[in-house]
């Protein structure tokens, strides 16, 4: 990292309780750090069976199903709203943009995601980030409301190098405690990179180091039985903590793309400095929500 890059995060609150939070890599650790914000914020959530079980479900194994959030037409509306928009390739910040479909994308360039203000702007997406069920089972899950803390959508495209950065198993550390919604807007089977999620790791003390992982090393730790590939139709859904490893198969056929929203007890560093909109233009509700989307919308 340059030294200008790494002055300027440090300058900023929010990358440093970032990298603060990322010293500590041991699951109970961490548990113990997240009650004690949640207390602190006395928000204990409404009684609702269905938002608990969720909760529950993710404090076992990582991961809840959703079925489909978006309906056919509605993932192609989303499609069609993204065709014409820019798209940067993180891992080679000196690429220009490009559109997903044109020219300019490098031969080894897997991933390349859009533009904030793109994103928050797009049909459908923020609905769906603050779909009330969701909502609810993350107050459960956290124990206080959560922020909406990061939201992304991005391509992933077939090269013929090796597996790539996330193409690998890792843990996030993004804040004491998060979840990731993945939301698929195109179809994905087994050929169109499928997120693969190693249940129960996300309490586990095994290869918990911040690193990448051979697959041989993940199935030999956690069983071939506790990976769960995540193929499904556009539309399709799941929560997961993505503490536990986790990875995006690389893509064989086709391109990807996927809409991503983060859940979390503190900003994380990855959303904007400031909001990008007025709430009232996007979104309508109480002031819970607007907190909730406090990041993105003023």
């Amino acid at each position: 990292m340059k030294v200008g890059t790494l002055l300027r995060q440090l300058a900023d609150r929010r990358w440093r309780r970032f990298y603060w939070q990322r010293r500590f890599m041991r699951p109970e650790a961490r548990a113990r750090a997240a009650q004690r914000i949640a207390r602190a914020r006395a928000q204990p959530p409404e009684s609702d069976p269905e938002a608990g079980k969720m909760a529950e479900t993710l404090r076992r194994t990582g991961l809840v199903e959703l079925g489909r959030l978006l309906a056919p037409a509605e993932c192609e509306e989303v499609r069609a709203y993204f065709a014409d928009k820019q798209v940067l390739d993180h891992y080679r910040p000196e690429q220009p943009p490009f559109t997903p479909h044109g020219e300019g994308r490098h031969p080894a360039c897997h991933a390349a995601y859009h533009l904030d203000a793109d994103v928050i702007a797009a049909p459908h997406l923020l609905e769906v980030a603050n779909d009330p069920r969701i909502l609810a089972a993350l107050h459960h899950y956290f124990g206080c409301r959560p922020l909406i803390s990061g939201l992304s959508a991005w391509w992933s495209y077939p090269t013929e190098v090796a597996p790539q950065q996330a193409e690998n198993f890792h843990r996030d550390v993004d804040d004491w405690s998060f979840i990731k919604l993945f939301v698929y807007l195109t179809d994905v089977g087994m050929e169109n990179g499928p997120h693969t999620y190693v249940r129960g790791s996300a309490a586990s003390a095994k290869l918990a180091a911040i690193k990448r992982f051979a697959d041989e090393d993940v199935v030999s730790a956690f069983g071939e039985e506790a990976l769960a590939i995540q193929t499904g139709e556009a539309g399709g859904a799941f929560l997961e903590n993505t503490f536990g490893l986790h990875k995006g198969k690389p893509v064989e056929q086709g391109i990807r793309l996927v809409f991503q929203a983060i859940y979390s007890l503190n900003p994380i560093p990855y959303g904007p400095k400031r909001p990008l909109a007025p709430f009232d233009q996007y979104l309508s509700g109480d002031d819970r929500l607007r907190k909730a989307n406090s990041i993105y919308l003023a």
